[in-house]
Formats: structure tokens, C-alpha cells, sequence
């Protein structure tokens, strides 16, 4: 008798694993093919930007990102820069290769929690955002999905105080990269700490929530305060002249041998960079406001609206696929009405001051979205076999949002530089 048991659980298992497995594959497919778009047409002069700006005339925002350069092992500033584009991409690919393994083995193998997890690359915030939105918040995405996954594994108020301590400490230096990392990601430490961390009493809530996100907002503060401007002039004097593949400025028609060889279109470095992105090292907070109020209803509405599609697509295929209802998440999340308040709260100069509305929707689906995965592959429900409305969820998500990407798309009706 126990030898017919086994093989009735290996033939229920068999098929789970073969589905797996094709699905696996078909995941590095489309990665590898994600990956040899970013490297043939893609520029990669905006993400170099990231890393133009250091402390040479003085304390100025995103300073640390350029100082980062000099640490990069090699003379040949371009290799340096090239390296510093993919490294944020890597550590957030990592990271949510992390998570997925979390998710999928945490609670126990179930074929629920593997399809949620084999789901993740797919989601707005996944792969894709991964590659072509290669922006120093990555840093501060994959810090937060690490917070989340120590909340899964502690129990004890200290240990849950020291992995918000180390978040809080991260978040405070990578702030000197991009200063809206701590505004972009408070939103998703407090709700970790809700719903993660629902053991925790009220006081020790509070202070896990301080020191996780307070650090960072302190910095950001003084990033905006004391920040130098008008010094652009003297950050594009020491820009490199470097020779930069821009292909997109060719207006690149495919052909088999462009294809095969990539699509090049060389320019200045220095001139683009000058252009495009110094002049904003002299914008104001005020000026920031005046620019998304010059992009008008009609763009910043557009945007919403896919953003908050977006947003309700991460929540509703996590939701079908583990077989968890998003009622019980929310509910954990207005037990502390207050915290959810101020995590929104942040979001909301970002919201004021840059017109990539779409990705800050994104980057929301992203907060809410890793923490209902890691709660939802927790309950029970998550061990119950799929449905058919589950895999069903799971391949029109999947197909969709991995042949249309939108959460690269940083906004409607706002150009960028070229």
C-alpha cells in the first residue's frame, strides 16, 4: 500500500515540476532576450548620468553616486560607468531572485507558492523594470527586499529592531546617490513592519518604523537644505569627453545586420550630459513643482491611470495565484492607519517634483506588492493545489506583462533626452 502512495504523489508532483521546469525556461528565454535589446538598442548614456555628479565642487546631491566611479577597479572611466549602469540591475535581479526563493520554499514547497514565485519576474516591478530602468533606486528596491525577507525569519523584538537599524543605516548612505530613495521606499518598510512583523506591540512598532525610515528622510532633508546649486557650469567642466553609443538619436531602422552587430550611433558624452542633465543640479524644489505643472492634466491623468492599472494587476494576479483574498492584506495594513498615512505622505514630494508618475506608481505596486507575496505565500490557503482560474491568472499575467512591459514606460507625454 505505501508503495502505490508514493507513486500517486510523484505522479501529482511529476507534472507540477514539468510545468516548472518549461516555465523556468521560458523565463531565461525572455531574459536573455530583455537582455540583448538593453545591450543593442537601449542607450545607456542616461543611466551614465546617474554617476556625473561628485563632491569635487562641494556637497551636492547624488555627489556619492559619482564618487562611486573612482572605487571602480579600472582607468577607463567608460568601463567604470558601464560597470555602474548593470550593478544596480544585478543587485535588484538578485534580489528578487531572493524573494522568489523565499516565497517558494519558506512555508513549504506547494505548487501555489511556486507559480507566485515563478510570477514575480513578470510583475511591473520585475525583470524588465530591472533592465531598462537601470536608476539608482534599484539599490534602495533590493535593501527593502531584503528588510522584508529578515521580517519573515525574526521573531524576536531586537532581532526585528536590528534588521531596521541596518535597513535605516543602508537607506541613509544610498540617499547620498538619489535622494528620493527614502521617500520611495518608506511606504514599503512600514508595511513589512505591519504585516511581516504583525507580533510586534505598539512601541516597538514605532521604533522599528523610525529607525527604518527616519535616517533616510533626515539625509534627504538635508540633501534638499544644503545641497549646492547653480554650480552646473562647474560639474560639466569636469564631465570626460567620452565617445557614447547613442542609437536612439539615429532614429535605428532594424535590419539583420544591425541586429546581429547592435545599433550604433556614437556621441560627445560631455556634450549630452551637459545638455540634458546638467541643469538640473540648479533646479529648486519649487522649480521642480513648476515643471510638473507645466506637464499638464492631461499627461499626469494618463499616467495615473496606467499606473494605477498597473498597481491593481500586481495585486489581483498575486491574489489569484496563491488562492490568498487582498481583504486579509489590507486589513492588516489599517490596523496601523497612522504608519500607512505617513508612508503615503512620503511619496508625495516625489509625486510633486518628478513627472514619472508611472514608475512612482510602479515603485508603489513594488512596496505593497513584495510584502502580499510574502504574506500571502505564509497562510494556509497558499498550500491548497491551484486552480484553474489560477493558472489561467498566472499565463495571461505573465504572457501579457512580459510581452508588454508598461512599468519601463516612466510616463505619458513627457519627452525624454535623446
Amino acid at each position: 500500500m505505501a508503495s502505490i502512495g508514493e507513486a500517486s504523489a510523484a505522479a501529482t508532483v511529476t507534472p507540477g515540476r514539468r510545468r516548472a521546469f518549461v516555465i523556468v525556461a521560458l523565463t531565461v528565454t525572455w531574459l536573455a532576450g530583455l537582455l540583448a535589446i538593453a545591450l543593442t538598442v537601449v542607450p545607456d548614456g542616461y543611466w551614465y548620468s546617474y554617476f556625473a555628479v561628485d563632491y569635487s565642487v562641494g556637497f551636492i546631491r547624488r555627489g556619492l553616486a559619482g564618487e562611486l566611479v573612482g572605487l571602480v577597479p579600472t582607468s577607463d572611466q567608460l568601463t567604470a560607468l558601464k560597470f555602474l549602469r548593470w550593478l544596480p540591475t544585478v543587485l535588484f535581479i538578485v534580489a528578487l531572485l531572493g524573494l522568489a526563493a523565499t516565497v517558494a520554499t519558506r512555508w513549504g514547497r506547494s505548487e501555489r507558492r511556486l507559480l507566485a514565485a515563478l510570477l514575480i519576474p513578470f510583475l511591473p516591478f520585475g525583470f524588465a523594470f530591472g533592465i531598462f530602468s537601470a536608476r539608482p533606486d534599484l539599490f534602495g528596491a533590493a535593501a527593502l527586499i531584503g528588510l522584508c525577507i529578515a521580517l519573515t525569519r525574526v521573531r524576536s523584538e531586537v532581532a526585528v529592531l536590528t534588521a531596521s537599524a541596518a535597513y535605516g543605516c543602508t537607506i541613509a548612505v544610498l540617499t547620498l546617490i538619489h535622494e528620493a530613495i527614502p521617500l520611495l521606499f518608506g511606504l514599503g518598510a512600514v508595511a513589512g513592519l505591519s504585516v511581516l512583523a504583525k507580533h510586534l506591540n505598539t512601541r516597538t512598532f514605532w521604533l522599528a518604523s523610525a529607525i527604518a525610515v527616519i535616517p533616510g528622510v533626515v539625509v534627504t532633508g538635508v540633501v534638499t537644505l544644503f545641497g549646492r546649486r547653480g554650480v552646473s557650469a562647474q560639474l560639466c567642466e569636469r564631465v570626460p569627453h567620452l565617445q557614447m553609443n547613442n542609437p536612439l538619436a539615429a532614429d535605428p531602422r532594424p535590419s539583420l545586420g544591425q541586429i546581429l552587430s547592435g545599433f550604433h550611433h556614437d556621441v560627445d558624452y560631455h556634450d549630452w550630459t551637459c545638455r540634458w542633465i546638467m541643469p538640473l543640479f540648479d533646479q529648486t524644489f519649487r522649480d521642480g513643482m513648476r515643471f510638473i505643472a507645466g506637464v499638464g492634466p492631461v499627461a499626469l491623468f494618463g499616467s495615473t491611470v496606467v499606473g494605477l492599472a498597473l498597481l491593481a494587476i500586481t495585486m489581483f494576479s498575486l491574489s489569484r495565484v496563491s488562492g490568498v483574498g487582498f481583504d486579509q492584506f489590507r486589513r492588516l495594513l489599517m490596523q496601523r492607519p497612522l504608519a500607512m498615512a505617513c508612508g503615503v505622505i512620503l511619496m508625495l514630494p516625489v509625486f510633486a517634483t518628478g513627472a514619472d508618475w508611472i514608475r512612482w506608481w510602479v515603485i508603489i505596486a513594488f512596496d505593497l506588492g513584495i510584502v502580499f507575496a510574502l504574506f500571502a505565500a505564509g497562510r494556509s490557503e497558499s498550500d491548497a493545489p491551484p486552480t484553474r482560474v489560477a493558472m489561467w491568472t498566472f499565463r495571461a499575467c505573465a504572457l501579457g506583462l512580459g510581452l508588454l512591459p508598461l512599468g519601463i514606460i516612466p510616463a505619458l507625454g513627457v519627452p525624454g533626452p535623446v
